[in-house]
């Protein structure tokens, strides 16, 4: 059996348990890496912090992961696979001791860095081993599946805890529970692996080191103008611009080494195959759409007024529809590989209603049913659009370049992830700027809106027991509220239409390749008859 490789003999026959270990150990490291999307006002006000600040610090864990996946599958392949794992977790529970206890943000960023870097290993080598517990045929389908829904997911279980823990106790314990959680991780790896597996180390030579450097200040050099970019007015900013020529030269320079070294982290090749580019595009488009859902969760914040505890119930739903459509994607593929246009089609569809409900419906009392209807909608299309994506481009390339094709997959998911904080940013800037100045005009001093709106106010203030000077002030306290509110829901509604409508492109352009792709075929078989 493939599976006794890296397994102790006795626990090889229980393959339940053991694919069950590897998906706990699996979570334990994405964990720490996710644990802190869904309660980052408690971090921005533990540090101290501007939210770009924490946000930078988040993202930057996501660069250590794409600066150390290309050399990760090499070093799986030369370290003992136990000794490997139990390391990376050790590593990981000092890093979270560290982050205890440290307060200045320069230090917890490059702490988060490390913390990327010790995910990658983690994950990496969990991805190689769930591929050996696979059949052939069902290896890469089933294994990026399982992997990368658990990745797409993992944020939203993670935040189950952390908002229990801040609605009780200092949200700092939630590092007790990362540590906790490595800590049954160290125990898995020690009672499923084997101490010495029968495996020919495959030796370390010849990996491009100054490559992985490169890239590395690249990638931090990026994450820090995206973030900051828009904050700072992008190159009016002295730092924004030199940081940005920076990154470029850095990038160009490892992208040439890439190009001219014998053995390279990564193979250039892969782009000679026009699918495999259609497939980054795809992937690079979806993965910026989807984080509108974030709108959705800072909406349900900020104007419902929900807790945390309230939005991480509400993405539960998310979770639902990831997984639900995952094993549907799964099932389709496995019954027929040729079905893969059919759930690109079904995804970017479902994709399109889910922004197209928001556009229509949202208003500023949604109820918590009505709003987990496009939540889970937008879970339901993130699974019918990832594992078929990954697939098309994974099957795009030959075998023999290896893991490139995940490598620039990877790549693609933290480009895509920095351009959506940006771009949202900056839209929601520009249109929330648009719609308060066309407020403005209408809430001017004899303004017939204005002046209805203030005695409706005022009279009901009155009659509460406010003075006349009180209820004038308060309201029109209310009144900026009740426009900063609307602002944001015309803000939303407005991001939410061009969402809506590049789905629409991008579905009626899948459905003329499916056709022409058709036609194609039809005349094949008809000339070889």
């Amino acid at each position: 059996m493939v599976q006794t490789i890296y397994f102790n003999s006795w626990i090889s026959q229980y393959l339940g348990f053991v694919r069950a270990s590897l998906v706990l150990i699996l979570f334990a490291a994405i964990a720490q890496f996710a644990s802190f999307g869904l309660i980052q006002a408690h971090v921005v006000s533990f540090y101290g912090a501007q939210p770009e600040d924490i946000s930078f610090a988040l993202q930057i864990a996501y660069a250590g992961i794409v600066t150390t996946l290309p050399i990760q599958f090499r070093m799986i392949r030369y370290f003992n696979t136990r000794s490997y794992l139990l390391t990376a977790f050790l590593i990981g529970i000092l890093l979270n001791i560290g982050c205890l206890f440290i307060h200045d943000l320069v230090l917890f960023s490059i702490l988060r860095f490390l913390t990327g870097v010790i995910t990658c290993i983690v994950a990496g080598g969990m991805l190689i081993v769930i591929f050996s517990t696979l059949p052939e045929f069902k290896r890469m389908l089933v294994g990026i599946s399982l992997f990368f829904s658990l990745i797409l997911t993992c944020g939203l279980i993670v935040g189950i805890g952390a908002s229990w823990v801040v609605l009780r106790t200092n949200w700092t314990a939630v590092y007790y529970g990362l540590i906790g959680l490595q800590i049954m991780a160290i125990l898995l790896c020690i009672l499923i692996f084997k101490s010495k597996p029968a495996i020919k180390p495959y030796p370390l030579y010849q990996i491009d080191w100054f490559g992985c450097i490169l890239f590395m200040f690249g990638a931090v050099a990026t994450t820090f103008v995206m973030i900051y970019g828009p904050k700072r007015y992008w190159m009016a900013d002295p730092t924004i611009r030199y940081t940005t020529i920076s990154a470029v030269v850095i990038l160009v320079i490892f992208f040439f080494r890439q190009a001219t070294l014998k053995r390279p982290l990564i193979d250039l090749s892969v782009f000679r195959f026009g699918k495999f580019i259609l497939g980054l595009l795809l992937m690079l488009l979806f993965f910026g759409i989807k984080d509108t859902i974030n709108l959705i969760y800072g909406y349900s914040a900020t104007v419902l007024g929900w807790s945390s505890a309230d939005v991480v119930n509400s993405g539960l739903f998310n979770i639902a529809g990831v997984i639900i459509a995952t094993l549907i994607a799964v099932k389709v593929i496995l019954a027929k590989k040729q079905n893969l246009p059919l759930l690109l089609l079904a995804g970017f569809a479902v994709m399109f209603f889910y922004h197209l409900w928001v556009y229509v419906y949202i208003t500023p009392d949604l109820s918590f049913k009505e709003l987990c209807i496009p939540i889970f909608f937008q879970g339901f299309a993130c699974g019918l659009l990832f594992v078929p994506i990954t697939i098309f481009c994974m099957a795009a390339i030959p075998q023999s370049t290896g893991m490139t094709g995940i490598i620039i997959c990877t790549y693609a998911r933290f480009i895509a992830s920095l351009n959506s904080i940006a771009g949202f940013y900056t839209l929601q800037l520009n249109y929330n700027q648009r719609f308060k100045e066309s407020f403005l005009g209408k809430l001017v001093p004899g303004s017939e809106i204005l002046s209805q709106r203030q005695e409706l106010y005022k009279g009901l203030l009155v009659s509460k027991g406010y003075t006349p000077g009180e209820a004038t002030g308060i309201s029109n306290m209310l009144i900026a509220k009740s426009s900063g509110i609307q602002s944001q829901l015309l803000t939303i509604r407005a991001i939410f239409l061009v969402a809506a409508i590049l789905m629409a492109i991008i579905f009626v352009m899948l459905l003329f390749f499916a056709v022409i792709n058709k036609i194609k075929a039809a005349r094949g078989n008809s000339i070889t008859k």
